[in-house]
């Protein structure tokens, strides 16, 4: 992956950092006031001739945290294939960052049902994302 285009990038040091998109909301507390790269991935950083990407990516100004995010209405197995081909496309850009992927839904998801337990485990746990 190259360096981002500039124009894909928004700093943001906001106390909370939210993302919406699809009737689907993130928020992410940032008490501090640290610096965090909001980048556009789907439509900036890669097209559609690039195949499926997840929408936003919040990342650390040290690069040290790395939060892939995709806002849905529905369609589980879809948003995690965006998320998995995003984090291949785009390795961290520091060894041993944080890496974390966060798929949003408009609609509810319970939290002990088989298909949200199958996704959980489609992500090898091996891997350096949580």
């Amino acid at each position: 992956m190259n360096e981002i285009p500039a124009n894909c990038v928004e700093m943001r040091s906001d106390s909370l950092i939210v993302f919406s998109e699809n009737k689907s909301k993130i928020t992410f507390e940032n008490p501090d006031h640290n610096t965090y790269r909001a980048i556009q991935v789907d439509g900036c950083v890669f097209n559609a001739a690039d195949g499926q990407k997840c929408d936003k990516l919040l990342e650390s100004e040290q690069y040290a945290d790395q939060y892939f995010i995709e806002l849905k209405g529905g369609d589980s197995s879809k948003a995690v294939e965006q998320l998995k081909d995003t984090i291949d496309k785009m390795p961290p850009r520091l060894v041993g960052a944080k890496r974390m992927a966060f798929a949003v839904f408009s609609n509810t998801c319970p939290k002990n049902d088989t298909k949200r337990q199958a996704i959980e485990k489609s992500f090898n746990p091996t891997s350096p994302l949580e």
